[in-house]
């Protein structure tokens, strides 16, 4: 598996996602990594985009998203930028909580910590570091 990261720079546009999608596309040809691991990483690196989108850039198609992949030893690792003011991440409520149970808003995190090895904040939040096991 390689050593460089692949880097993809899109717009903080949700429509940019078909470009996220086909950059995993090659990563995992290229990789030759098995594609049952496919969507669970592109639910992942989805979850993390949108987050920056939304919430770290706030919808700005100025400011851009910087996802940067690198595969090595049986594992991906993403990390996510954004070029927004960051969060704090201990404040993130958890949505099995039973007060936000019913609310739409605020699950991404928990998907991303439920099927990664190590979600990771780093940069006030600006940047999200995941890693899948792929093997």
């Amino acid at each position: 598996m390689s050593k460089n990261p692949e880097i993809l720079a899109i717009k903080s546009d949700k429509k940019e996602l078909d470009k996220v999608e086909n950059f995993l596309l090659q990563i995992f040809e290229k990789e030759k990594l098995p594609k049952t691991f496919f969507n669970k990483v592109f639910l992942c690196i989805s979850e993390a985009v949108i987050n920056s989108i939304e919430h770290g850039n706030k919808n700005n198609r100025d400011k851009q998203v910087d996802i940067q992949i690198n595969c090595m030893e049986g594992n991906i690792n993403i990390e996510v930028h954004d070029e927004g003011d960051g969060f704090d991440y201990n404040l993130i409520e958890a949505p099995t909580l039973k007060n936000n149970i019913r609310k739409e808003r605020g699950r991404g995190i928990h998907i991303m910590k439920s099927l990664c090895s190590q979600v990771e904040y780093r940069n006030q939040g600006k940047c999200v570091e995941i890693k899948i096991n792929v093997k």
